[in-house]
């Protein structure tokens, strides 16, 4: 156990020098954003207290969802902005400073209404983003490459077989997940960068299969969509998941919703399962590995007790957590 929260946690990430950082989930309207794990079980809002509320014409956390540490000490928070009601944004801070190293503000076009930023990871040698649009209620997903020194981006695989979602119906510890009274159905949210960067893994939250793509030709300026769609390959059948990692040996680590466990996928496509507890891991939702990958770090929200479901009725649900699970070293 890393820590017990009152409200449902969103995605969570590891520094280089072992710093826990998460979001709190924004489905539960929270009224802090962004935090670090302190000692004893406690955390502190990250960079500071004014970052969490609107403060007039400074910039502020809305509706971020993930984040991500990278290996240059940045930390990444990617903010949907209530679904593309308000600006999207992609957020850098120096950890040790707290200082805004790089901020983005996705224009429309690139994240219009209706579309949901949700995950992401970022390739610091090349200095490059790719995030999941999973475009919630504007229903274009694609996948979106940010180039961070020419702050250009570009919507990529927009509505392509990998990206939608399927027909199925989740089913969470025995409660059909709807919203607004229709059964959820999630198109691309589940998205990991391998250990080198040269390979893109994702897929749809409510979908079968895991695809990959190679990064080159998603920063190839001259594939154009055709071309570009040829490159997608299947990389194996999977769960309903959400968040998901990718270590150097090239396995994944998938968080299964409706399973109420963490799925390994090994680099041939094979799937098995790693941990499963219906009261710890309830609805896993975030995912990161440890420096070392001795460690997966893992959120569980409960998102079946915040989406379409009374929110007043969150403190019956209490506690939520983020939990730490040691990882095997016998398929390292």
């Amino acid at each position: 156990m890393v820590l017990e929260l009152d409200t449902p946690p969103g995605n969570v990430t590891v520094a280089p020098d072992g710093r826990v950082f998460f979001t709190l989930h924004p489905a539960a309207k929270p009224e802090m954003h962004v935090a670090e794990v302190l000692p004893g079980g406690t955390f502190e809002a990250f960079p500071d207290d004014d970052w969490q509320q609107p403060r007039g014409d400074e910039p502020y956390f809305d509706s971020p969802l993930s984040l991500r540490a990278d290996r240059k000490g940045r930390l990444w928070v990617l903010d949907h902005g209530n679904f593309g009601a308000e600006s999207p944004s992609l957020t850098a801070f120096d950890i040790a400073s707290r200082e805004i190293v790089h901020r983005v503000e996705f224009p429309k076009g690139i994240a219009n209404w209706g579309s949901m930023l949700n995950d992401f990871w970022v390739d610091d040698e090349r200095e490059v983003v790719y995030i999941a649009d999973t475009s919630a209620y504007d229903f274009d997903p694609a996948l979106i490459v940010y180039d961070i020194a020419s702050r250009g981006a570009t919507r990529l695989l927009e509505d392509h077989l990998s990206v939608k979602p399927e027909d199925h119906h989740m089913v969470v510890q025995d409660r059909f997940i709807k919203v607004l009274g229709i059964p959820l159905q999630v198109a691309v949210d589940s998205i990991a960068l391998s250990a080198d960067g040269s390979t893109l893994f994702y897929g749809p939250m409510t979908g079968s299969r895991m695809y990959r793509i190679d990064t080159a030709s998603l920063r190839d300026p001259d594939l154009d969509e055709p071309a570009l769609a040829s490159r997608v390959q299947e990389h194996g059948a999977k769960p309903s998941t959400d968040g998901i990692a990718a270590d150097s040996k090239g396995n994944l680590y998938l968080t299964a919703i409706e399973h109420d466990a963490v799925w390994v996928m090994r680099p041939d496509g094979s799937s098995h399962v790693l941990a499963q507890d219906s009261e710890l891991l309830s609805w896993p939702d975030g995912v990161h590995l440890s420096p070392d990958e001795r460690y997966l770090y893992v959120t569980a929200s409960e998102l079946q007790h915040v989406l379409g479901a009374d929110l007043d009725a969150l403190p019956t649900q209490q506690p939520f957590r983020i939990l730490r699970i040691e990882l095997p070293t016998d398929w390292k």
